[in-house]
Parts: C-alpha cells; structure tokens; sequence
C-alpha cells in the first residue's frame, strides 16, 4: 500500500465534439501519417461517457483517512480493487463489495476513530472545540458539517446535518460524554456509503448538458491528483464556482501538483499502469531464488514508482527518458541486486543511484520490478514481457490464443539444452502459435539477460544468451539498445496519452474519444512531453467534466 507523497503547454480546453482534424480509437495502432500529434484516424465527433457511482479503490480509502485522522490504517484486508479497462480507478465502477467487505471497511473506520478519540490530544485537534451535551449545542453542529464537508465531498444537507447532530447527542446521552457522542458521529460520518463511494452524475448547464457538479469536479482532481479528498481550499473553489471554468480547474490543479502530495499524481498512475500491486504479492522459486522475499519486493515496487516520481517532477523531462534513465531508488535488498553498494541501507531505507552509463540496464524495462512481473516462479518470460510492451506501451492489441492451441513447448531431443529462445523459436514453428508469438516475442527477447527476479545474466540453461529482439522492424541487440529504441517510438508517445486519459476519466476507450486523445497528444507533444502537463491539459479538458445520463 502506498501512503501519500512528497509547465509548459497549455492546451486549450475544447467543447465536446469539436472537430480536430484527422485521427478512430478502434483501430489505431499508436502512431499515425495524419500528421503531427493525431494518434486516432478519423474518430467520430466526442461523446461524454454516462456518469457513474464509483467506490474508493484501497489506496484512496486509506489516503482519505490519514488525511482526516492521521492514522496509518491497514487496509489490506478490506475487498480487492476491480482491475476492469486495466485500471483499478475505472473498476471502481464496477465493482462490487461484499457484505463480509462492509464490515471491514466498518471496522477499519472504527479503529482509526477510536485512535483519535482515545488521545486526548489528537482528539482535541481533530475537534477544535469543546462540545457539551447540550440540545443546541454549537460546537458539535459545526463539527458535524465541517467534519461531514470533508468526508462527503459536499456539504451536508441541514436535514443531514440534523440527523448526525441528533445522532451525537443521543450517544452523548447514552455514553455521559460529549466528546464520545462525537466519537460515534464520525464513525457513522466515515461509515456512510457517501464517504466509501464518490458519485460523477453529473448536474444539467448553460444548453442542457451535463455537466460535473463543482463539487464532483473537486472529488475527482483530488482523486486523480492526490488519490485522497479535497481539502478544504478545493471545496472552497466548488463552492465560489472557480471549478465551473477550464482556466479555474488548471489553476487547482497546479496548486495540487505543487502541493507535498502532487507527486501521487504521477505515483499512482505508474503504480497502476505499471500493476505494481503484483509484485508484493507474486511467488518466486525459492530454492532458485533464496534472496526473494518481502524486502526485495518492497523495493521493486518502490524503484519503479519513485523513478516516475523522479522524472515527472525532480526532472520535469520528457516520459520517454522513463526508457533511457539510469535512475534507481534501492535499499539494501535491491541495491544489492543490482550489484550496487548497500552499506548504511536496509529493507526500509532508500537512496538514488545511477547506474553505469554503459551497464545492460537502462530505462523502466530493465527494472527488477517490471522484469519480475513478467515472468513465473522459475523464469523470466519473453512472451509476457513483450506482449507488455506491446498491448501497454505500443496500444496495439493482441488476439487472444486460438482454442485448439497447446500452450506446452516442445521439448529438445535427448541430450540437448535448449534456451528459452530455442524453445520459443520451436513454438513458433507452429503456425498458428506463431501469429501471435510474433507480435510479442521479438520485443521481449531483449531482455532475456535477466531472469525470474530481474537479475543480470549471460548464460541461460549452461547456454549462452541471445538477446537481440527486433522494435517495429528495427533490429535490436540486447535491453539497452531496446531502451533507446523505445525512448523515440512516436507509437509509445500517443499511447501514454491515451492510458493516461482513460485512466484520468475513469473508463475504458471508445472510438468517440479521439478527437479529445488528439488535441491531449498535440499539447503533450508541444510541452516535450511532460508528465505534469498531461495531467494540468487532461483535466483542463472539456471532455474531464462532461457526463451523459446514465442508461
């Protein structure tokens, strides 16, 4: 679980189905001849997508209350994200919770209420007055709605307001304590469906249509930018209708950029588009790879997340150099994987290194933390690491394998090794396993010089390793010249924007959001690339506060 963390083009917002040249986001391949920044052919004029209902995945669940109380609350157990359209925040409106899941978030919100209010100190803060039993007592209303603001996105309605004043005083009664009848307010507060789920319905404006409330627009920036609530500047902007306008929407989102917070925009994004929830979770061999445990993982996942961080803000360069960094982020565990000085680090503390400029590792795709997703409990795997590539980074699709396909390999003949490279190459001399194997093995081949944990290699089954590969026709020989390859892919350039505005706008692309991708890929284009200005054009956008009614 992650907790929270630490310019250039400014496109122009334009109405929804406004025409933009040419660009049909069902049948891209990543890269177009229509001209400069048009990574969707011809697409239909822009359609809003339905509003939607959407449950807090665990990240923001647990950001949302340290931010309020200040507790690290562990939310491991509670019901797992929804990974629908690849994403868990598009999932989060699919997603289903169980009724052993409600209670748990029940008694997560428990715990974190009765760590504050059994400190007197923490509780005082957290209430910022003294409130008594009595029926019109003013320090408890103005708890309730500033408390209920924050936690409901929205002002409290006064018959809302009522009900959890009546609430609080009727355990005040019960319990002998004001304080306690607060206590029970907030956990029925942060128990309540309107905290755990954050509706985008959307209201009618100028014209009919629908349009984000003010106060949704702050849920779903802060959400996006900070995966946690707004605070109480953003839900001011709601209030006084700042948030009603594209220039009022990218100066809060610059604010919450430039916020200690600002860079869970980058963060988490990298955490999902890369799943490195994955690797905390995944098995290694462990007679193989005795090294392999929590430590390690640990630092996989954080190596991969802190160089985004690193790149987008520390840098502010291009993405692409995500493909061509020798930036790691190591404690000792990793740090030794990588054949890097350790001394004064442990599983929990962390330095920058750069590795050698001539090493075999550059970019994100030689990274223990990529490298070890990709592969099973004994091995790395091209196929998989390629068809990563290629369906993630590239946005070219995969078919999936044909019924009758044996995923089993041939074997060597007695007395024969063979490399994995062998080994695919035999696969493929199948036909039918070979129109799809083609699409995925040539890109990840490079990388066969590490293996199940993304360790360095150069022998493969007492064989030595070949790990030239081929990128859009472009031969490769091994990771590094892949990295280099990759960092000036034009396909890689449009795909980031489309990922990144489905994952933005919460659902999965359709061909009526082209016309949107192509003025997003022309400004993000024009900044250099710029993680941080895809984020500032993306929200900015006409097409981020657009809703349609729900079918």
């Amino acid at each position: 679980m992650t907790g929270k963390g630490g310019p250039g083009a400014t496109g122009t917002a334009a109405a929804p189905g406004g025409p933009v040249g040419p660009g049909g986001a069902g049948t891209s391949s990543g890269g177009s001849s229509a001209g400069p920044g048009v990574v969707v052919d011809n697409p239909p004029p822009f359609q809003p997508a339905p509003g939607m209902l959407r449950r807090l995945t665990k990240a923001q669940f647990h950001n949302a209350l340290l931010d309020v109380f200040g507790v690290d609350a562990d939310v491991t157990d509670v019901d797992s994200d929804n990974w629908a359209g690849n994403f868990a925040t598009i999932g989060a409106a699919v997603v289903v919770t169980s009724p052993v899941g409600a209670e748990q978030y029940q008694s997560i919100v428990e715990d974190t209420a009765n760590a504050v209010f059994s400190d007197a100190t923490k509780r005082a803060k957290l209430i910022g007055c003294t409130p008594t039993t009595s029926a019109n007592d003013a320090c408890t209303r103005t708890f309730i709605q500033t408390i209920g603001r924050r936690a409901w996105r929205r002002p409290l309605e006064s018959a809302e307001v009522d009900r959890f004043v009546t609430l609080a005083q009727s355990a005040a009664t019960a319990l002998a304590s004001a304080t306690e009848g607060l206590h029970w307010a907030t956990v029925a507060l942060f128990g309540s469906p309107n905290f755990l789920y954050r509706p985008e319905l959307g209201a009618p404006a100028a014209g009919g249509a629908l349009r984000l409330t003010g106060y949704e627009v702050a849920s779903r920036l802060a959400f996006l930018i900070w995966n946690s609530l707004p605070d109480d500047q953003l839900l001011d902007a709601a209030a006084n209708g700042s948030l009603a306008t594209a220039d009022g929407i990218r100066t809060a989102a610059q604010r919450l950029l430039d916020a200690p917070a600002g860079r869970q925009a980058v963060g988490d994004f990298a955490e999902e588009y890369m799943r490195l929830d994955r690797i905390l979770t995944q098995a290694k061999d462990a007679g193989l790879f005795p090294a392999y445990g929590p430590g390690l993982q640990a630092g996989m996942a954080h190596d991969m997340r802190a160089t985004w961080e690193s790149v987008a803000f520390d840098d502010q360069a291009s993405v692409m150099t995500l493909f061509s960094t020798t930036k790691v982020f190591a404690n000792a565990d990793l740090a030794k994987l990588y054949g890097l000085d350790a001394t004064g680090l442990d599983s929990t503390t962390f330095k920058a290194f750069s590795l050698p400029a001539d090493g075999p590792r550059l970019g994100i795709l030689s990274k223990a933390g990529f490298l070890s997703q990709f592969a099973n409990q004994q091995e790395g795997s091209p196929t998989l690491r390629g068809k990563f590539v290629r369906d993630a980074l590239m946005c070219k699709s995969v078919p999936p394998p044909p019924m009758n396909v044996s995923p089993v390999f041939p074997t060597p003949p007695a007395g024969v090794q063979w490399t994995k490279r062998q080994r695919l190459e035999a696969h493929r001399s199948n036909a039918t396993c070979a129109a799809c194997h083609g699409l995925m093995d040539p890109l990840g081949l490079p990388l066969e010089n590490f293996d199940a944990i993304g360790a360095y290699r150069t022998m493969d089954n007492g064989l030595p390793v070949d790990p030239s590969g081929e990128i859009d026709g472009t031969a490769v020989a091994n990771a590094r010249e892949m990295g280099v390859a990759l960092g000036s892919n034009a396909g890689i350039e449009g795909c980031f924007v489309r990922r990144y505005y489905t994952y933005a706008v919460g659902h999965e692309e359709r061909d009526v959001d082209g016309s949107v991708e192509n003025e997003l890929s022309a400004s993000f284009a024009a900044s250099g690339f710029k993680l941080k200005n895809l984020v500032v054009d993306t929200v900015a956008h006409d097409a981020f506060s657009a809703v349609a009614p729900q079918p």
